[in-house]
């Protein structure tokens, strides 16, 4: 049996002895490799040089906006004159807030990605605007003035003259942007469309009133004509417009205080008309209510006055009379006869007919001059109409 080593080295009995070093016999695959530092300093080095030339690269694209995020470029500044200066923006929006959009729109996609959008045109250092909006864009730079404004629905709110903006405030603001953008741009997009609408339901419930009542008319007669006075329903907040149409007329015509006429064609008929109250809201909401009304006008009539002097002052002692006319149809011709007594008239000019041309819903035609306490019956007869000299 082996005997251990005096004090106590080596190896328990019956195991082989251990190597400490290469000395000792460790084979040569588990030898310490050989030192790379060298090696690595060398790369780090060239690698140095590299990483200070991609650097530069890249500190020259990012200060100058090439990499598409960083500062704005020169271009890109450009752009944001041309857009902020030229693009069309609601009546809320400044002209701050207008620039800040306008920035906003051109840093998320700079002026290389406008340009071949064709919202912008750029020839050689000129940066122009040429309204070409496409619908992404359109709703991001709505979405700009909303944000830019500050509180935009108290904004909005002020402008829209609404009392209460709680409601307002409330709506989408995406779809609020589409709104502004089928407002003010010329686009036709299908998503837009369908944001703007949104906000109109949206501001339709909160404001739209149902208080909208049918205006009412009263009619009073007139010459060629039906006079009415119309009474609009009152709507708390809100404008009420109105307007009238005669049954014979595609034509609108504006109610201004309270009253309106219907023209006839002829003294005597009757003169109906459509009433419609209106409210227009900022959003282009409009609220319409109706109603008719009918009315008589005025009969036609003809008649003599007394003058105040005779008219032929080489018969005096004389009076003149003049005959006078309303409700006869306009651009007509008529055929005036005079009769003394039912026979010839003994006009002096020899002549007892005369004809007329109507040019105004009332006037005069003719004269007719007599010795003063002349009292024969003397008529004048217009178109089935007689009338009758008061001497």
């Amino acid at each position: 049996m082996p005997v251990a080593p005096a004090g106590g080295y080596g190896p328990p009995p019956g195991q082989p002895p251990t190597a400490y070093a290469s000395g000792y016999g460790l084979p040569p695959h588990h030898q310490p490799k050989k030192s790379n530092k060298g090696l690595l300093i060398g790369l780090g080095a060239a690698g140095a040089l590299v990483l200070v030339a991609l650097l530069g690269t890249g500190a020259w694209a990012f200060f100058t906006g090439r990499l598409g995020f960083g500062p704005l470029s020169a271009e890109d500044k450009k752009a944001v004159v041309a857009i902020s200066a030229d693009a069309p923006k609601p009546a809320w929006a400044s002209a701050g807030d207008a620039k800040c959009a306008a920035e906003q729109l051109v840093k998320d996609e700079r002026s290389d990605a406008l340009s071949k959008a064709g919202l912008i045109k750029v020839t050689g250092e000129t940066v122009t605007y040429t309204g070409a909006w496409r619908g992404p864009q359109a709703t991001a730079y709505s979405e700009g003035l909303l944000s830019c404004s500050g509180d935009w629905s108290k904004t909005i709110g002020k402008e829209w003259a609404l009392a209460d903006t709680d409601c307002l405030g409330d709506v989408d603001e995406a779809a609020m942007a589409g709104l502004i953008a089928t407002q003010t741009m010329e686009i036709e997009d299908a998503g837009v469309t369908k944001q703007a609408d949104k906000a109109v339901s949206a501001l339709d419930e909160c404001y739209v009133s149902d208080e909208l009542t049918a205006p009412t008319a009263t009619a009073t007669p007139a010459v060629l004509g039906v006079e009415f006075a119309v009474k609009a329903p009152a709507v708390a907040g809100s404008e009420v417009v109105v307007r009238a149409k005669s049954a014979d007329s595609p034509e609108w015509k504006p109610v201004t205080g309270g009253k309106v006429n219907i023209p006839v064609r002829e003294g005597g008929q009757e003169g109906c008309a459509t009433f419609e109250a209106s409210i227009s809201y900022p959003w282009g909401t409009t609220k319409t209510s109706e109603d008719e009304a009918c009315g008589k006008a005025k009969d036609r009539r003809l008649w003599w006055t007394k003058d105040k002097s005779c008219a032929q002052p080489r018969y005096a002692p004389c009076n003149s009379w003049t005959l006078r006319y309303e409700g006869y149809e306009l651009l007509s011709s008529v055929t005036i006869k005079l009769k003394l007594n039912g026979g010839d008239c003994r006009s002096a000019s020899g002549s007892c007919s005369d004809r007329a041309f109507v040019t105004k819903p009332s006037g005069t035609w003719t004269n007719w001059t007599a010795p003063k306490g002349w009292k024969d019956r003397f008529t004048a007869e217009v178109d089935g109409l007689t009338a009758r000299l008061p001497n």
